[in-house]
C-alpha cells in the first residue's frame, strides 16, 4: 500500500527523515573534519546528533494505525520529541557558541560566553520543568488518550520561546562580529558574516513554531519543531564545513 501523503502523520515521518538525513550527514562530515582536535562545540554537536536519533524513534513509534500502540507508548512517544526538541535546539546553539569561544582569543570574553553557555544550558532545563507543568497538571491529561497525543502548549510557551530563541539567535549573530572584524581579508570576513548570520534562519522558523504552538496546535507543531531542529544543527555545523571548503579551496 502507498504512502498516505495527505496523512499528517506521514508528513512527519517523511519531513523527518529528509531535514533528518541532512543534518545526520552535516553533523557525520563536521566530526570527521574535526578528528582529533574535538573540544566542546563537537561534542555539543554529537550530544545534539544523538537527540536527534532519539527523536527519529519518538516519531516513528508511530505505526501506521497509532491505536495498536498502548496508550502509555503513544504519551512516550510524544514526550521523546517534546524533550529532544528542546535538547537538539540547545545544543545547536550551544555548539555555536563554544565554536566562537575555541577561536576567541581574549581569556576574558572566553570566561564571559561561558556564563552565556550557563544560560544556554539553564534554558533547556526550564523548557523540561515548564513542559511538566504544562501538559501534567491532573486536569489537564484528556490530551493523552487521542490517537496521537499532542500537548496543548498554550500561549506562554510560545511566547517564552519566541523570547529565548530571538535573544539567543541574535547573539549568536553579533558575536562574532568582534573577531570577524579584525580579519584582513574582506572576502574571507564576508563569507564568515554570512556563514554566522545564518542563525536567523533558525529564528525565523522558530517563529512559525510559535505561531502554530499558539494559533493551530496539533501534529502541525511536531512538523515545525522537526524542522527547526534538524536545521539548527545543520546551522551548527556551517562554520567548521565552510571553513573546511575555503581551506580546500585556497581561500
Amino acid at each position: 500500500m502507498g504512502l498516505n501523503l495527505h496523512d499528517p502523520l506521514v508528513q512527519i515521518k517523511l519531513t523527518q527523515a529528509v531535514c533528518g538525513f541532512v543534518a545526520i550527514c552535516m553533523t557525520v562530515s563536521r566530526l570527521y573534519i574535526r578528528r582529533g582536535r574535538y573540544w566542546w562545540d563537537d561534542a555539543w554537536a554529537f550530544f545534539a546528533l544523538l537527540n536527534l536519533f532519539v527523536q527519529f524513534a519518538g516519531i516513528f513509534m508511530h505505526v501506521e494505525n497509532p491505536a495498536q500502540l498502548p496508550k502509555t507508548s503513544r504519551v512516550a512517544a510524544y514526550y521523546l520529541i517534546a524533550v529532544t526538541f528542546y535538547t537538539i535546539i540547545w545544543s545547536a546553539r550551544l555548539s555555536i557558541l563554544f565554536t566562537i569561544i575555541r577561536i576567541d582569543p581574549d581569556p576574558r570574553m572566553r570566561q564571559r560566553l561561558k556564563w552565556v553557555a550557563g544560560f544556554f544550558i539553564f534554558a533547556i532545563i526550564f523548557f523540561f520543568c515548564q513542559l511538566m507543568w504544562v501538559c501534567e497538571p491532573p486536569s489537564k491529561t484528556a490530551w493523552k488518550d487521542a490517537k496521537s497525543p499532542q500537548c496543548e502548549l498554550g500561549s506562554q510557551v510560545a511566547i517564552c520561546q519566541i523570547v529565548t530563541d530571538v535573544l539567543s539567535d541574535l547573539l549568536l549573530m553579533i558575536l562574532p562580529l568582534r573577531l570577524i572584524r579584525g580579519l584582513q581579508n574582506k572576502g574571507l570576513r564576508r563569507r564568515l558574516m554570512v556563514i554566522f548570520s545564518t542563525s536567523i534562519v533558525t529564528s525565523v522558523v522558530s517563529l512559525v513554531h510559535a505561531a502554530y504552538i499558539i494559533a493551530v496546535g496539533g501534529t502541525k507543531v511536531v512538523l515545525i519543531a522537526a524542522i527547526e531542529d534538524c536545521l539548527s544543527l545543520t546551522v551548527a555545523n556551517l562554520p567548521v564545513m565552510a571553513t573546511s571548503l575555503f581551506k580546500a579551496l585556497g581561500m
